[in-house]
């Protein structure tokens, strides 16, 4: 892991930290980052909306694909707290990200 990924992944960290008072509410977050850049950044909302699919990596995707008005993040580094379930890793292959970097694996 570099510098930069480090101070990436301690931005998705502090999203994580946002995750308000609801204790069961998992304390997930991503962002994604393009040419030195944040241009998404989000955490975990699937109780809050509620919505399955609402996971913190999917919706970083989806706020960066609105954000460059593009459907591919070609190029980008998506920074996640946690391993990527099959659905966001699915998503970001998808998406044509470039990397993918993750702080604990689902077996830490």
């Amino acid at each position: 892991m570099t510098q930069d990924d480090e101070r990436w992944m301690r931005e998705a960290i502090a999203i994580a930290r946002s995750k308000g008072s609801d204790p069961s509410t998992s304390p997930l977050g991503c962002v994604i980052v393009l040419d030195g850049k944040v241009i998404a950044g989000e955490r975990n909302q699937t109780k809050e909306l509620p919505d399955a699919t609402a996971h913190a990596e999917m919706m970083a995707i989806r706020r960066a694909c609105e954000s460059t008005g593009e459907l591919e993040l070609r190029g980008a580094t998506l920074y996640s707290t946690l391993q990527p379930c099959g659905m966001c890793t699915m998503a970001s292959i998808w998406s044509k990200g470039g990397r993918v970097v993750y702080g604990a694996g689902r077996d830490d």
